[in-house]
């Protein structure tokens, strides 16, 4: 009998939880089934939407201009790989330098996925 790996089951993942407002969690499981993903492959939505961000010229102003109102978020646990958690850690300290704000993680992926559900209507806003 062969064994047949999964290539994501061997790679290194980062665990987080990322308060996303609660009106964009049906339009989150939405994208991710128009783009061709079940919920078992929440991981590679959440990758290429991140890593989408980081290919936007001046992803740095929208992560600034980002804000989040107290009380009207949820909890969303999400997988990235370790290659990209590196990248999001990478985004913070780039942000302060750039444009002066102090910004965390969850903030990086909240913007990411905003870019990604106003392009899927075409109301980007870059």
């Amino acid at each position: 009998m062969v064994r047949i790996k999964n290539p994501t089951s061997v790679q290194i993942k980062k665990r987080m939880s990322v308060r996303v407002p609660l009106g964009m969690i049906t339009r989150i499981e939405i994208d991710l089934l128009a783009s061709g993903y079940n919920k078992k492959q929440r991981f590679f939505w959440f990758e290429d939407v991140i890593n989408e961000l980081f290919l936007t010229p001046d992803y740095h102003n929208l992560i600034a201009e980002e804000f989040i109102t107290a009380g009207t978020t949820k909890v969303v646990t999400l997988s990235i790989s370790n290659n990209t958690y590196k990248k999001v850690e990478a985004t913070v300290a780039e942000v302060l330098a750039i444009e002066k704000y102090n910004t965390d993680k969850s903030s990086i992926i909240r913007t990411a996925i905003i870019q990604r559900l106003l392009n899927k209507t075409n109301e980007h806003l870059v």
